[in-house]
């Protein structure tokens, strides 16, 4: 075969150097090199998209000899090492005009765009003050809570409120049926007017010295027993009335108007919300760590933009057997009663706080197969500026923030925003930093 033709030992196929399909790189770039091609103006667009061209027209070699690929029964172990060689040979040739390409860009003062600086934010290491605390889950309590019960049975007559409703203390919340009771004080009172009557006859006759001391006596007990019985029954007539305790809000009406109500059992509950109580149990561990009238950090999940300190109200005396804690309480003001009974809270406790250590946000830190690190931003002799991996040893964490006890220091530009972009030595520009 002619020297100027080149068969595919796998398809039969014949490449010709001149064609697009077998041309090389070296005359693909022919006149293209700088001093052999056209006008500069010309050849700044050209340089600006050769990259690419090169690139592509690989591709396009490629994928015109892939239908060779089709016919494995012609292809033998020597014709498919020389082909591999063959793009090996192009790849190499390829991958040197593009060097070639990208130096004659830096002489045009344009860097290749893959070499462009990543924009990043650094954040200056400072030394400061450190707080470690350990997060409970606690629940809210009211103060003020009641439930409403009659100290005597009867049938509920009347409900004199509806939920919602805002009440004082001991206003008249409800009324008991008390038609026995009122029938029993008219009859007392009947049979009090015929008592009154025989002691007063009784007491004029034993004045005049008539009559025997003994139905004196028993005239004047007779009206004493009866006043007292009268008392008893205008109590019980009292008591047919549910009052509130407390200032509050009728929260809830378990019972309905025409229901037998008996004692112990709630007819209706008032609670106030203006002071709360909130309960946790801490872990044995941490009673050294709380001390009485210290304080705590207050949060509640419902409401992320509340957090307060609050001083300590009760530390429990006894440790839970079963699960080893105590019970700390806290009570806050809810004068706005956002915050509501059985309203999850969480309590910081302070475990550990340092007044000089270098600190970083959690997020910030990385791990790779030699330990942790950060990036970190350096300036390089000519004024440009690189990326590199720092390793520290880290410490306590609290707050999303972890203490480096070492591999930073005061001065270091660590990289807060871009930091999962950069890798190792990349080129960087920084466009802003954070304190």
């Amino acid at each position: 075969m002619a020297a100027s033709e080149k068969t595919n030992s796998r398809s039969g196929r014949t490449r010709h150097p001149q064609s697009r399909e077998g041309i090389s790189a070296d005359r693909w770039f022919a006149g293209r090199m700088p001093g052999t091609g056209p006008s500069p103006f010309i050849r700044a667009f050209q340089l600006r998209q050769l990259t690419g061209a090169a690139v592509f027209m690989f591709l396009i070699t490629m994928l015109l000899q892939a239908p060779s690929c089709s016919s494995p029964e012609s292809a033998t172990p020597d014709s498919i090492r020389e082909e591999i060689e063959d793009y090996r040979r192009q790849i190499s040739e390829i991958t040197r005009n593009i060097q070639l390409l990208e130096q004659e860009l830096e002489q045009m003062g344009e860097a290749p765009r893959n070499n462009r600086a990543l924009n990043v934010t650094v954040s200056q290491v400072e030394r400061g003050p450190f707080e470690n605390y350990i997060r409970i889950n606690g629940s809210a309590e009211a103060v003020n809570d009641a439930m409403i019960s009659p100290e005597i049975n009867g049938q509920i007559r009347r409900i004199l409120v509806s939920r919602g409703d805002r009440v004082n203390n001991g206003q008249a919340l409800a009324r008991l049926n008390t038609s026995v009771i009122e029938g029993n004080i008219e009859e007392l009172k009947t049979s009090m007017k015929l008592a009154r009557t025989v002691y007063e006859r009784q007491r004029r006759l034993w004045d005049q010295q008539i009559g025997s001391e003994i139905q004196y006596l028993e005239a004047r007990n007779n009206v004493e027993s009866m006043e007292s019985r009268l008392k008893t029954l205008e109590h019980q007539l009292e008591m047919a009335v549910l009052k509130s305790p407390i200032n509050g809000v009728v929260d809830e009406i378990f019972l309905k108007e025409g229901e037998l109500a008996m004692p112990g059992a709630p007819v209706m509950q008032v609670i106030n919300l203006e002071r709360l109580y909130i309960n946790t149990d801490v872990s044995e561990r941490y009673l050294p760590d709380i001390e009485p009238n210290g304080e705590v950090i207050l949060r509640f999940p419902a409401w992320p933009d509340y957090e307060a300190r609050v001083p300590v109200h009760r530390i429990g005396n006894v440790i839970n057997p079963e699960n080893r804690t105590f019970r700390l309480q806290l009570m806050i003001d809810n004068p706005d009663e956002r915050f509501k009974p059985n309203m999850v809270a969480s309590v910081g406790i302070r475990s550990f706080s340092a007044e000089d250590v270098v600190t970083l946000p959690s997020v910030l830190i990385k791990q790779d197969i030699q330990g942790h690190f950060v990036y970190v931003a350096r300036q390089n002799g000519n004024g440009t500026w690189q990326a590199h991996k720092n390793y520290i040893a880290r410490g306590a964490e609290s707050e999303g923030r972890t203490i480096i006890e070492n591999g930073l220091a005061e001065g270091d530009l660590v990289i807060v925003r871009g930091h999962n972009q950069v890798t190792e030595g990349i080129a960087i520009a920084i466009t802003g930093s954070t304190s």
